[in-house]
């Protein structure tokens, strides 16, 4: 049974972190940031609340190439090495990117391995404008075994500014 999930960014000026809430407000997954250093790669722990499993992972800086016509085309961080969108690939995870339909924002339709996986759709929080895009996520998980992926597809959307996903 699919399940909704508010992402959101914790609101620190430094060592900000992310993380899922469910629809009574209690955290279930986050990506907590221990370490920014001014160079290289900042230290996260991915916490999974639901069964208490800490992950490390090492997360750079956001690099974003502007193709000069006001659309960012390319956005992308390093995931423990990798590219964050060759990471999700190789995890066979697949992003169909649209404007959401009867507000302003997008929608990102999630498979793994060709099944239906998630659907993470920007939103304003309480309702109010402005919204910053890829803040504020509803995170609809098929299966909560998917939550993990899902949430990591959410974090790479915030962090970076590429519009369409792929």
């Amino acid at each position: 049974m699919a399940k909704t999930y508010k992402f959101e960014q914790e609101r620190k000026f430094f060592k900000a972190g992310y993380f899922l809430r469910d629809l009574d407000g209690n955290k279930v997954y986050e990506a907590k940031m221990l370490t920014q250093p001014l160079i290289g790669a900042s230290n996260y722990d991915f916490i999974n609340h639901l069964n208490g499993i800490t992950t490390p992972h090492k997360v750079s800086k956001t690099i974003t190439v502007d193709n000069g016509g006001g659309l960012n085309t390319k956005s992308w961080f390093k995931f423990d090495g990798k590219n964050i969108w060759d990471f999700l690939h190789e995890e066979g995870i697949r992003i169909d990117s649209e404007l959401s339909k009867g507000k302003i924002g997008m929608t990102y339709t999630v498979t793994l391995k060709g099944q239906p996986m998630a659907v993470i759709a920007t939103s304003t929080p309480n309702g109010n404008f402005p919204i910053t895009l890829g803040n504020f996520l509803d995170v609809t998980v098929e299966d909560d075994k998917d939550m993990e992926l899902a949430f990591l597809v959410a974090f790479a959307s915030a962090l970076t500014e590429q519009t369409f996903l792929s």
